[in-house]
């Protein structure tokens, strides 16, 4: 049997609710053979549960991985990278230039909500987010905890989907930028839940633009959109993933880890692409 694999999961140091050694730990009572853990816009998750697995030995396949935030038509869109060099110095600094970015968006929302009379400082976001890369999540635990909503779901639909878009700058990197960039550090490019977001007609624009494959396997998608989602990546010769999109919270990303997954096929036919495309960059 193939074994199957979740490239989609989030930890602590984004807006995931477990630690990277829970999440391994998870991952091997599942039976999966492999996973990836997709912070936002950071590999520090990955970089720890790499030092877990020297250690603890598991009998798990971990892929570097992380979900990147990019600019499309005005808007955000995430993109899924697979098996790039995590030390990569191109792709280090674009990921600290991140965390600076995210901080200074953060800060632009908070503003947007004063001005709503809601009373919220950057240092009470800072303190639940402890060590992660900084997200609506984190605000949306601050707007619960003071009473300003009920909960997750309310804090967005009330106020951060408006904060984001009014507010919004291109803090990040436009697509077309990120996935040249994913690729000169040896990866794959994967875009994110495609049923989420985009027309057809933009689906065509992204896989234009050098993708190497799309998430067909989400939560989020019907069987109608997987299906079509696969048909369209055998048309065009792309990549297929999946994963749980994993979080760890009720109210926002609680499929378990595993339960949405990919054949470890899928994980094969990735690794050989990333391994000729490493075996093309100068000085690998």
């Amino acid at each position: 049997m193939a074994g199957k694999a979740d490239l989609h999961i989030h930890t602590t140091y984004s807006d995931g609710k477990i630690s990277p050694f829970e999440v391994l730990n998870l991952a091997v009572t599942k039976g999966l053979k492999a996973i990836s853990i997709t912070d936002h816009d950071t590999i520090k998750g990955y970089l720890k549960a790499e030092e877990i697995l020297k250690s603890e030995q598991l009998p798990i396949e971990l892929i570097s991985g992380a979900e990147f935030t990019a600019s499309f038509n005005d808007k955000d869109i995430h993109l899924l990278g697979y098996f790039f060099d995590p030390y990569h110095n191109e792709l280090s600094e674009y990921l600290t230039a991140c965390s600076v970015q995210r901080r200074r968006r953060m800060k632009s929302m908070i503003d947007w909500l004063n001005k709503k009379n809601i009373e919220i400082d950057f240092q009470e976001v800072q303190a639940i987010s402890k060590h992660a890369t900084l997200a609506r999540p984190h605000l949306a635990r601050v707007l619960v905890e003071k009473n300003y909503v009920s909960n997750h779901i309310e804090a967005f639909q009330r106020y951060l989907v408006a904060a984001h878009e009014e507010t919004r700058q291109p803090y990040f990197l436009d697509a077309n930028t990120l996935i040249a960039l994913v690729r000169r550090a040896g990866g794959a490019v994967i875009l994110a839940h495609p049923g989420k977001l985009f027309t057809q007609q933009e689906l065509e624009e992204i896989r234009i633009l050098g993708i190497d494959g799309i998430e067909c396997i989400h939560p989020s998608h019907s069987y109608q959109q997987h299906n079509h989602f696969v048909k369209w990546a055998q048309k065009h010769h792309l990549l297929q993933t999946g994963g749980s999109d994993y979080h760890g919270h009720p109210d926002y990303g609680y499929t378990p880890i595993g339960t949405v997954a990919t054949s470890y096929n899928n994980v094969i036919k990735m690794k050989a692409m990333t391994t000729q495309r490493k075996a093309l960059i100068p000085n690998n």
